[in-house]
């Protein structure tokens, strides 16, 4: 590989656990770019990104903006990686890299473009994830393609192991498809085919319509967790209840919770929750649980 300082952008968790496993894989990162602290929780207490606290770690240099960088702090040789930066990265930055940014996106671009791919891919019912390599454009999720490789899948997948699944897999990639795209072993394709774009499931879109096939309110479950949540409402004596359903399964077409929640209480098993609420009726609706 030409001797080329990489910056890696990233801002979730999942950015960290990338960063941790390429860095453990042999990659150098050479500066890492995530996010400002934000405050978090309740009390809304000042807290530094995932990505910055993990750079520390591992001794990285970091910035928390990318407007931080300049032609003189890259000397013209270098490459960015992207992994869940949740960001646009404006023209004058993407400049500053005369071979380019790749993005690592969980789809098979020019499909599930946006912030939403795996959620899409589980929502979809799909045999197979996918893992885009491309080249960044001013246009989102719609730069030249350099790889792309598929994981089959389960169906027992949430939103959150997938990723976990599909980060390790990218992490084990990502060195070489970068060191046979800087020896022009890989040529940069233009996406070829109809595009679908993707948005995170907001709580509203969680709530289960039981008037829903089996399979399409399993899916949900599993596309909505750990965020936002696949939730219904509950009657229990006099009022209405919100209650999330964490996990289930299909048994004869039939969904069965397996772990649930009630608002403002613990996570417990379906069967300790009709244990501990008999009677309860779901609102509004004639499925039976």
């Amino acid at each position: 590989m030409k001797q080329l300082k990489i910056v890696f952008f990233g801002t979730s968790p999942y950015s960290a656990q990338f960063l941790d496993l390429v860095t453990k894989n042999g990659l150098k990162i050479d500066l890492v770019v995530a996010a400002p602290p934000k405050p978090i929780g309740r009390k809304q207490v000042l807290t530094e990104n995932s990505v910055v606290l993990l750079a520390k770690e591992l001794n990285i240099p970091f910035i928390t903006d990318s407007k931080e960088l300049t032609m003189r702090q890259l000397n013209n040789e270098a490459i960015g990686l992207i992994l869940d930066y949740n960001r646009l990265i404006p023209p004058s930055i993407i400049n500053l890299f005369p071979q380019g940014i790749i993005n690592i996106h969980f789809s098979k671009l020019p499909q599930y473009r946006g912030p939403a791919p795996v959620q899409a891919t589980i929502l979809h019912g799909d045999k197979k994830a996918w893992i885009s390599y491309f080249l960044i454009s001013e246009k989102l999720d719609e730069g030249p393609i350099l790889a792309q490789t598929s994981l089959g899948l389960e169906r027992t997948e949430t939103t959150g192991t997938l990723y976990q699944k599909l980060v390790a897999k990218a992490a084990k990639e990502i060195s070489q498809i970068v060191t046979d795209y800087l020896n022009n072993k890989i040529i940069p394709k233009p996406q070829f085919g109809p595009s679908s774009d993707t948005k995170k499931l907001t709580t509203k879109e969680a709530k289960i319509d039981w008037n829903r096939p089996a399979e399409e309110i399993e899916r949900l479950i599993r596309a909505a967790s750990p965020e936002p949540g696949a939730w219904t409402e509950i009657r229990l004596k006099t009022q209405n209840l919100k209650l999330k359903i964490l996990k289930a399964h299909l048994e004869n077409n039939r969904l069965i919770p397996d772990t649930v929640q009630l608002e403002g209480k613990n996570p417990v098993s379906w069967k300790q929750f009709q244990e501990g609420y008999p009677g309860g009726k779901l609102s509004n609706s004639n499925y039976r649980l």
